[in-house]
């Protein structure tokens, strides 16, 4: 591994955390005010989108917010998106898990996805930051 590969595992970590977070928040309060997964799923979907695509320009992989980049990012974390409620539909439906156990279930499940989208989205033809950042 590079080390700018490497560099930005902390970061990454914590802002998919952050978005884990907001993710368990939206499916557990919406399975708990009697919505379907697939519609908290959604709304955690745009939460996730917009603060992941922020925070990771800023912090994971230094580069230029710009439409085409967050173009990138959102169709990668759209492809996430049905995988997210198959693995959800596994977990809570399949193997009749509560919400509470099946959120963070799938989410965990999603993790390596979504290091790996999110990175080829941001730093695809990026604008690199002049205070060292590298290219990975």
């Amino acid at each position: 591994m590079t080390m700018a590969l490497l560099r930005q595992f902390g970061p990454y970590g914590v802002i998919a955390a952050i978005c884990a977070g907001l993710n368990l928040a939206a499916l557990i309060a919406g399975d708990a005010i009697g919505l379907h997964y697939a519609v908290s799923t959604t709304v955690s979907f745009v939460a996730c989108v917009i603060v992941g695509y922020s925070l990771h320009c800023r912090f994971t992989f230094a580069t230029v917010p710009s439409l085409a980049g967050l173009a990138r990012y959102t169709a990668a974390m759209a492809l996430n998106y049905p995988l997210a409620i198959g693995a959800i539909w596994l977990f809570h439906d399949l193997l009749a898990c509560p919400m509470i156990l099946a959120a963070p279930a799938s989410t965990l499940v999603l993790t390596v996805y979504n290091f790996l989208s999110s990175r080829w989205a941001m730093t695809r033809r990026a604008h690199w930051n002049t205070e060292g950042a590298t290219r990975p």
